[in-house]
């Protein structure tokens, strides 16, 4: 540690830019992306992701935490849900509006090697940006993307195209597509056959906790290793307000422990994580 009231310092290799708004809107009922161009050029890993703020009055006190969905020269881009004061905020900054970004944060999704069974990605709303990034980066011919939106309406077609596979929880009868009608693991057990299917996959999921649960259920009755990317409150990004811990199991008493979501995640291994602890503690409130 640091001398006593020395300010706490991001990781060596994260930036701290301020940035200005390029873009920023609807690519679904639900969703929007914003583009931020930087002063230089980022790298990143699928499933890393960054801290934003606002300048001036509208500053916040604390920033807030966005998956980043992909980079493009000096323009760095995020898909988000405005759903409490700081994302609501964020949707209504105009292009060349400041914006504060501290990034690249966290632990990413594992690339594939030489010896990775097919990947079965399991991404729902908000959850698509690490993994989006993963299958852009990373995609092989046996790779199997799922997405699951709310409806036809909040899906971002244009960020799903196949060879992804969409599903959607509501589907009226005078739907347009034909997408499948269920949650993403049905739509998946749907694409991977029976639990008598010996093919060996690596599943890799983010969005919404039921999502979580469900996709690190699959993986354990098929026997497959699974990776999850949690999204969790954060109010620092690099491990010092401790907003944002999670339970792990952990070979000394009592059996877990609570891991910092920011800085040993956001990607987890699913098989660590106590999922009967899991989100029974108090939760921070919406971004």
């Amino acid at each position: 540690m640091g001398p006593l009231g020395a300010a706490p310092r991001p990781p060596a290799a994260t930036w701290d830019l301020a940035g200005r708004v390029v873009a920023n809107g609807p690519v679904s009922q639900g969703l929007r992306v914003l583009d931020v161009e930087l002063p230089r050029a980022i790298d990143f890993l699928p499933g890393q992701f960054a801290m934003l703020n606002l300048t001036g009055p509208a500053r916040l006190v604390f920033r807030r935490p966005f998956s980043i969905l992909a980079t493009a020269g000096r323009t760095i881009s995020f898909l988000y849900r405005a759903i409490g004061r700081g994302t609501s905020l964020m949707a209504g900054l105009a292009p060349g509006a400041a914006v504060e970004c501290l990034a690249p944060l966290g632990q990413p999704f594992p690339a594939p090697a030489a010896a990775t069974p097919p990947v079965l990605i399991l991404a729902g709303g908000v959850g698509l940006p690490p993994l989006y990034a993963w299958f852009a980066r990373y995609r092989r011919p046996a790779d199997l993307a799922c997405f699951g939106g709310r409806d036809l309406d909040d899906v971002p077609w244009d960020l799903v195209p196949p060879p992804w596979q969409v599903s959607v929880d509501r589907l009226d009868g005078a739907a347009a597509r034909s997408v499948f009608h269920g949650l993403v693991t049905e739509l998946a057990l749907a694409c991977v056959g029976e639990p008598g299917d010996a093919t060996p996959r690596l599943v890799l999921a983010c969005g919404p906790t039921p999502l979580l649960r469900a996709a690190a259920r699959l993986a354990r009755e098929r026997g497959w290793p699974c990776r999850v990317s949690l999204e969790e409150h954060m109010g620092c990004g690099y491990g010092v307000c401790k907003g944002c811990v999670v339970p792990v199991r952990d070979p000394g008493p009592p059996g877990w422990r609570h891991a910092t979501s920011c800085t040993e995640g956001p990607v987890f291994d699913a098989a660590l994580i106590d999922w009967d602890r899991f989100g029974h503690a108090a939760a921070g409130g919406p971004a």
